[in-house]
């Protein structure tokens, strides 16, 4: 048996990994049309702020290893331009010229591509994105130039991480985002934490502000033009989020969904028979808004890559959904969601109530308190949990948004949320933990009505 996968990233490697161990005598082969295979995207920024000594160590496992450990037959520079579905055939581009290649089960894993606007002075030297391990490499050139202003264009989860690398490297970092905040603009009150944070290490933010392109001298970029003015760079990182590499199958008559990836089914298969598809080029199931949904994050990738290889080998597994549960960090200032947020629930019809508060993340009497801000929403007619957004200074967050994660998953009621018998101990959680302080803030507001 012929399992062909064309990608060799999360998920394209972690099929490749069940394949082989369900399926020993079966071939397995990778079609990666760069250098690089199961790599750590997520690592970039700490590469270029310096936490990550060198970028090799963001290299989970390299094509020799696959190849020799694994015996998964990875092919770097092949790219994929064609598949016919009818025939079981895929054209693809060599070092050595074009070639046909026969599957008889195919996984596409083609993740997704940086959104690159048409905007003057693109070209521009010193303007890049930040997807790969390519584009890390650039950045650190770029660096080697020693510039000294850099600007950021978009405030979500990279345009922050990288804020904070460039600034820990002692550049001017101006972030420009077009929304009212940042991470999406949904929420003040996450993005007045964030403009205090940027404020207390140097950072300027330029929220409601629209890029209208680059200005360069001698072909290198030397300022951002917007609607507010030009702002000088030497380096601009264009982090406007992605979009789901997806051409191949459209040309292929694969179907794709209203989010323009590629629509699955919860066995990860495609509309097309023997062809699967999983990771960032692939649609996820919402277990809350209860519809596809396009949430490229490198979990859901690799757990659906598992699902994918699994059932390519003739298993039977599901892939149960996601809820975009995510954290990232911004200096000393930590970032976690997970579920819908306000504006989600009212595109989906679902009526939603909220409670917030803010507490210290552990003992009062204890050295380097920092303080918790949580904000849960929960159903009107049920009162289950089905969302929420914290920030603190707090190295535990990301575990506490996982708790919540946690009962939203499990359908719990914010009143089911607030009986959790969370374990506490002064150095890591006051007696109430900030979860509990909140869920119990919309439990005596609901009491108060009945």
């Amino acid at each position: 048996m012929e399992c062909l996968i064309i990608g060799g990233d999360a998920a394209g490697m972690s099929a490749a990994v069940q394949i082989r161990r369900r399926r020993p005598d079966w071939t397995v082969s990778v079609l990666e049309r760069g250098a690089f295979t199961s790599y750590a995207a997520c690592g970039i920024p700490y590469l270029i702020a310096g936490d990550v000594p060198a970028l090799d160590d963001l290299i989970v496992m390299s094509p020799e290893t696959l190849r020799k450990e694994r015996g998964v037959d990875v092919r770097t520079g092949w790219e994929a331009t064609a598949i016919d579905t009818e025939r079981r055939r895929l054209t693809a581009r060599t070092p050595d010229g074009e070639t046909m290649l026969a599957w008889d089960r195919l996984l596409i894993a083609t993740g997704a591509e940086p959104i690159l606007p048409p905007w003057p002075g693109m070209a521009l030297d010193g303007v890049t994105s930040l997807r790969t391990l390519v584009d890390a490499e650039r950045v650190l050139r770029q660096l080697g130039n020693a510039p000294r202003r850099v600007a950021i264009i978009g405030a979500g989860y990279v345009g922050l991480e990288m804020a904070e690398a460039f600034a820990r490297r002692g550049l001017d970092v101006t972030v420009i985002e077009k929304q009212s905040g940042v991470m999406g603009g949904g929420e003040p009150a996450l993005t007045d934490r964030v403009q205090r944070e940027f404020e207390a290490h140097g950072v300027a933010l330029r929220l409601e502000t629209t890029v209208e392109g680059f200005e360069g001298d001698a072909g290198h970029v030397r300022a951002v033009a917007t609607d507010g003015g030009a702002i000088e760079a030497d380096l601009a990182l264009v982090a406007l989020g992605v979009r789901p590499r997806a051409r191949l199958a459209r040309e292929a008559g694969i179907a794709l969904g209203e989010s323009g990836a590629i629509r699955v089914d919860e066995r990860q298969h495609t509309n097309a028979e023997g062809v699967f598809a999983a990771g960032d080029c692939a649609e996820a199931w919402h277990r809350v808004l209860e519809q596809p949904v396009y949430v490229p994050l490198a979990l859901g990738a690799n757990r659906q890559g598992r699902v994918a290889g699994a059932n390519m080998a003739d298993g039977d597994e599901r892939f149960p959904g996601i809820i975009g549960s995510a954290v990232t960090r911004v200096f000393d200032l930590a970032i976690g969601r997970c579920g819908i947020d306000a504006r989600e629930a009212e595109r989906a019809g679902i009526a939603v109530r909220s409670a917030e508060a803010e507490a210290g993340s552990r003992a009062h009497y204890m050295p380097d308190v920092g303080s918790v801000w949580v904000k849960i929403l929960f159903r009107a007619d049920d009162h289950r949990v089905v969302g929420a957004t914290l920030a603190g200074h707090d190295p535990c967050l990301g575990k506490r948004s996982d708790i919540i994660g946690t009962a939203i998953s499990a359908g719990m009621s914010v009143e089911q949320l607030a009986d959790l018998d969370l374990s506490y101990a002064p150095p890591f959680a006051p007696v109430w933990d900030p979860i509990l302080q909140v869920a119990n803030k919309a439990r005596f507001a609901l009491a108060k009505e009945s």
